[in-house]
């Protein structure tokens, strides 16, 4: 059993497409010969949460601008049917406000839960470490979009894994816990928090921003680069064809960027090496 909710788009031809989705993962397929981009969301799960979310999926057209909003599947609180197992306890989940404190070898801060010691809810989602059963409400929204070359896409997440494969126009990716790989985009604006930023070949403008993650470019054939990363790498080729400014930043991180010699580079790191 499986719940699927399918739009085809009305206009022929590129898109934009504003795509909003909290949990799960984004499948981008940029297709030559698609007259028409169509967006499917689906989840192997046939009740519950995860499947009302994709039931109650939204999709509206403005001319060439197609906006697919998926409810959070976790607005609610914690699924209402989850149950987690902690030795000889059991602690079931009913969504509803959660308060900091202690009950009972039970530990909530901020979202997150801890029981016997054992972490078993993180940021609103139930997971599992060793010694811990999770049961109730289970399975993930996929979303697999097919959309005509000269598209361009927008992402909203909180936690989404995001890959597109195919030319794209530009690339707008926003997330808390997620990261972006793409082929390649025209111009680029990522930024998130937790999560990498791969990208095969940005052609005009590059800004891309993560906390937790690393940046690579594999050919920046830009105007206007800039790549910031607090904990992690930044990877960046220029090409020839590239031209203008390029800043690479990190605080704990290496920065490796290859044949801009004729570009005016920016570079620094607090914790880690240039070259």
């Amino acid at each position: 059993m499986s719940t699927q909710k399918t739009h085809t788009a009305a206009a022929t031809g590129p898109v934009e497409l504003d795509l909003s989705v909290s949990n799960g993962r984004i499948n981008v397929h940029v297709d030559p010969a698609a007259a028409h981009a169509k967006v499917t969301v689906h989840t192997a799960a046939d009740e519950g949460q995860i499947a009302d979310a994709v039931t109650d999926t939204k999709f509206t057209e403005h001319g060439t601008k197609l906006t697919v909003s998926v409810p959070d599947d976790m607005a609610g609180g914690i699924g209402g049917t989850n149950v987690v197992q902690v030795g000889g306890s059991t602690f079931s989940f009913g969504g509803g406000v959660v308060n900091t404190g202690t009950m009972t070898g039970m530990t909530i801060s901020d979202g997150d839960i801890w029981i016997g010691g054992q972490h078993v809810v993180s940021n609103g989602q139930v997971i599992a470490q060793q010694g811990a059963k999770v049961g109730g409400a289970t399975g993930t929204i996929t979303v697999d979009v097919v959309l005509p070359a000269g598209s361009s896409l927008a992402v909203s997440t909180k936690n989404a894994e995001t890959t597109v494969r195919g030319d794209l126009e530009a690339i707008r990716f926003d997330a808390r816990n997620g990261s972006l790989q793409a082929g390649a985009v025209k111009v680029l604006e990522a930024d998130t928090h937790n999560g990498s930023v791969l990208v095969d070949r940005v052609e005009e403008e590059l800004e891309a921003s993560t906390h937790n993650g690393s940046i690579t470019v594999g050919a920046y054939n830009g105007r206007r680069g800039s790549a910031r990363t607090h904990n992690g790498d930044v990877n960046i080729s220029a090409t020839p064809a590239s031209s203008g400014k390029l800043a690479a930043r990190t605080h704990n991180g290496n920065i490796h960027v290859r044949g801009a010699g004729h570009l005016d580079l920016k570079t620094s790191t607090h914790n880690g090496r240039v070259w």
